[in-house]
Order: C-alpha cells, then sequence, then structure tokens
C-alpha cells in the first residue's frame, strides 16, 4: 500500500484512563476491515491512532465513516478527523522502499532496539520486521513489529520508533531473510525478517 490519499486520525478520550497503546479493535481497526479498507495504523499512541487511505478505496470512505460514526461509544472513539496525505509522507515512502530495495541487495543494516533488550539488525527501510526466536504454539510464525521510519539533516533514513508487538498472520510472504539470523551469544541479538505485510492489507 502506498502511503497517499486521505489521512485519518481518531482518538479515544483522554480522561479515560489507557494502560497500554489501544487495540486495534477497540479504535475501530476491526470496522476497516469489515469495511474492506484493510488499513494498518502508521502511527498510534496512548489517545490516538492514524491510518493512511489509499486513493483507490476513496469510494468506500462515505459508507465506512457512517457506520464508524454510529459506532463510536462501542469503539472507544472520541474523535475522528479525514485529511489528505501531505507530501512529505508520500515522498518519504517512496525513499523507504527504495532504500530497501538497495538494503536487501548490499547488506545495508541498521540495528533497531526492542523494549525487551533484544537488538534486531533489519535492512534499511524495512517496515514490517519478524523477529527470530519468538515463534511459540499461540505465535507459531512468531512475533513482529512496525518500524517507523524518518529522513535526517542529510536526507538520510533513520529509525524514529516502532509498534507494539504483534503476532506475524499465517497468509503473508517474506520479503527477505537472512541466511544467519541469530548473531553472537545467545538471543538477545537477531537479523530481522523483513515481512510483506503491506500486500496482504
Amino acid at each position: 500500500m502506498c502511503i497517499s490519499g486521505h489521512s485519518s486520525e481518531m482518538r479515544v478520550p483522554q480522561n479515560v484512563p489507557v494502560t497500554r497503546p489501544p487495540s486495534p479493535d477497540a479504535l475501530g481497526h476491526k470496522g476497516l476491515r469489515q469495511g474492506h479498507l484493510k488499513v494498518e495504523p502508521t502511527e498510534e499512541s496512548k489517545a490516538f491512532m492514524t491510518f493512511v487511505i489509499p486513493h483507490d478505496k476513496e469510494q468506500l470512505l462515505t459508507g465506512f465513516f457512517g457506520e464508524l460514526q454510529d459506532r463510536e461509544s462501542e469503539f472507544g472513539i472520541s474523535d475522528i478527523q479525514l485529511g489528505l496525505a501531505t507530501l512529505e509522507e508520500v515522498f518519504l515512502n517512496i525513499a523507504r522502499r527504495a532504500e530497501l530495495e538497495s538494503a536487501t541487495v548490499e547488506g545495508t543494516m541498521v540495528t533497531l532496539e526492542l523494549e525487551s533488550g533484544i537488538a534486531v539488525e533489519i535492512p534499511v527501510g524495512a517496515r514490517f520486521v519478524g523477529i527470530p526466536g519468538t515463534e511459540n504454539a499461540e505465535n507459531p510464525r512468531g512475533i513482529m513489529v512496525e518500524v517507523y521510519w524518518q529522513q535526517d539533516g542529510s536526507g538520510s533514513m533513520c529509525i524514529s520508533g516502532h509498534s507494539p508487538e504483534m503476532r506475524i498472520p499465517e497468509n503473508v510472504s517474506v520479503i527477505y531473510e537472512p541466511s544467519s539470523q541469530v548473531l553472537g551469544h545467545g538471543q538477545r541479538r537477531v537479523r530481522g525478517i523483513v515481512i510483506d505485510y503491506e500486500s496482504n492489507n
């Protein structure tokens, strides 16, 4: 999904205690899927989630937002805003994709530090990254995170943060998988697996 088109932001009430970032379902993400928009949040915090909706989904917006407004209390939404994605967002996504393509060929890596203490080496520009060694009965394909990118003063891509950990769906494919996934001793430093999650959503 190219980052272009409309940007939609949904907020939860500030006076409602939230001890962790709201789940996608709590902010109407289930409704987004049911409405066939099939988009993932590009930004999220304890107070809001932002989705970018491609132009080819525009014809679905009227019915979707009408239903979402009717179910605001059910999803815990206090405000919905809709605007056009900025040119900066469009160019940033184009630059990120170009960097990822080059990085997977040339082996250009950066380190993503997770809150769990695991350091993950990933190709520059990778958006959805699987964490080796996190597979279990509940998450047979393991855990992944979405990596947020920005450009520094020189125009180079750098990591600005990442999403909470989430399970890797069964139906997604892999863009890049390193031959060796564990670096050094133990499981605290690994090479990430780049997941093609955008094409499936």
